[in-house]
This record gives structure tokens, C-alpha cells and sequence, in this order.
């Protein structure tokens, strides 16, 4: 991969800067500066793994760094031009605009309603499995800090849809409340996770069995209790499974009863 000049770079994000209150000239300059520094090696098979479904400029990462940078720094200055310029970048349907404006959105001081509402419908519409994790990590992040109880109310909202992309966005911020934020009131997440347990769908299961596994390390007592009582009275094999991938963050000590109750 050539070397990004960072002086150039830095110059030309400044300068992208300048349309950021006109969302389509802002886009059109964006995607003038991706191009400029493309990078499509996975075509020639030097890149492996997993690559995104839909079109992508193949930057560099310094590249977006620079760019997720500038573009902080406008959306706490002008947070409702951030909103619409979000709204472009994610309309773009390129990897990389999206991703932009998951990241922006996450940052942007605007009200959590606004924030929420993109987030649920984004999920909705996103067939990105590469986006899945950016939009539950990155998304929600000044919700996070400035109004988890209303992030809370949004993911057991999600939870409640039956909806499986909005279903994973709701544990996956909970997820990121956890692992990011400094939320002590965990009773009321084991209270909100409790009829959700008794009997996952298959594809939740995964990411419900990494949020228990978070809480499990941040309060075993609690956490094997929530197990106890969920593995109580005739549990389904899906609660069964969760069980036992979240017993094993668990002390020793702990694990043999619950263990026995989620064969």
C-alpha cells in the first residue's frame, strides 16, 4: 500500500470542510478526495478475508482517520448540518460513505431522538454484515455517554420488534453501553433480558450470549443468579445454549449447578 501524505491529506480535509453545510457539494468533493486515494488491491487477490457486498473506494485507513477527524470536529460545531450530511453519506451506498456517517453520527451532539431514529432505520435497510458491528459500536456513542437511560428504552423498544436486524442493533448497544459507558444499574438490564432469554431466535443467539458474557464478567453473582432463574422451569434450547456460553465467564465455583440445569 503507497504512503498517505499526511500534510496533503490534512490540507484537503480542511478544505472538504468548507461545503459542509451543502450535504450534496460536501459528498461530491468527498468522493472526489476517495477516489484520489483508491486503493482496489483485493481485486489483483492481495487482500483476504472478508470484504464488503457493496461498492467500496478501497482507501487507506489513515485516510478515513483523517476524514473521521475533520468531520467531529464540524459535526460539534454545526451539529445539525452533521445530521444532513450524515444523511447524504449514508444515501450514497458506498462502504466507505457509510461508514463515515455512522461514525459522525455517533458523535454529533444532537438529540437522541435524532440520533435513534437514524440508527433503527439504517439497521433496517443495511445488508452490510461489515456495517452491522459500526452501527451498534459506533452509532450510539455520545448516547452512550449523555443518555443511557433513553438508550435503554430504544434497544428494549428494538428488542420488542421481532425484527432480526433491529433485534441485534438493540443488544448491540447495550452491548457497547457495557463495554464503553459507565452504567451501574444493572438490575434494570437483567429485569429487560430476562423474557427475551427464555426462548432466542438462532441468529441472536450469538450476540445475546456475548452481552451475558459481558455482564457475567462485570457482576457474576448477579449474572448466575439470571441463569438460575432462567434455567428454572423448562427452558428452551435456545435459553439452554446462551446458559452455557455465559457460564464459562463465570468463577469455578459457579459453573457446576448452572452447568448441570443447561444440559
Amino acid at each position: 500500500m503507497p504512503s498517505v501524505p499526511l500534510g496533503q491529506l490534512q490540507q484537503e480535509a480542511a478544505h472538504l470542510s468548507d461545503h459542509f453545510t451543502d450535504p450534496q457539494a460536501y459528498l461530491k468533493q468527498l468522493e472526489r478526495l476517495l477516489l484520489t486515494y483508491s486503493t482496489p488491491t483485493h481485486r489483483h487477490g492481495r487482500i483476504k478475508g472478508l470484504r464488503p457486498v457493496i461498492f467500496s473506494f478501497e482507501v487507506p485507513p489513515p485516510v478515513l482517520k483523517r476524514l473521521e477527524l475533520e468531520m467531529a470536529l464540524q459535526a460539534s460545531q454545526q451539529p445539525t448540518a452533521a445530521l444532513a450530511v450524515a444523511d447524504a453519506l449514508w444515501e450514497r451506498r458506498s462502504f466507505e460513505t457509510r461508514q463515515l456517517a455512522i461514525r459522525m453520527l455517533g458523535v454529533t451532539p444532537a438529540p437522541a431522538a435524532e440520533v435513534t431514529a437514524r440508527l433503527e432505520a439504517w439497521a433496517a435497510e443495511n445488508q452490510e454484515e461489515l456495517l452491522v458491528t459500526e452501527l451498534y459500536q459506533r452509532g450510539p456513542r455520545n448516547l452512550v455517554q449523555q443518555h443511557a437511560a433513553t438508550l435503554i428504552d430504544f434497544a428494549q423498544r428494538l428488542l420488542a420488534t421481532n425484527e432480526n436486524r433491529k433485534q441485534v442493533l438493540g443488544l448491540g448497544c447495550l452491548q457497547t453501553l457495557l463495554t464503553t459507558g459507565d452504567f451501574p444499574n444493572l438490575p434494570s438490564l437483567f429485569t429487560l433480558l430476562m423474557q427475551f432469554c427464555e426462548d432466542p431466535p438462532r441468529k441472536l443467539q450469538p450476540f445475546l450470549a456475548d452481552l451475558l458474557s459481558t455482564l457475567a464478567q462485570r457482576s457474576p453473582k448477579e449474572t448466575a443468579y439470571f441463569l438460575s432463574q432462567l434455567l428454572a422451569a423448562q427452558p428452551s434450547e435456545g435459553a439452554r445454549w446462551v446458559s452455557r456460553q455465559t457460564l464459562r465467564q463465570l468463577p469455578a465455583e459457579m459453573q457446576p449447578s448452572l452447568r448441570e440445569l443447561a444440559k
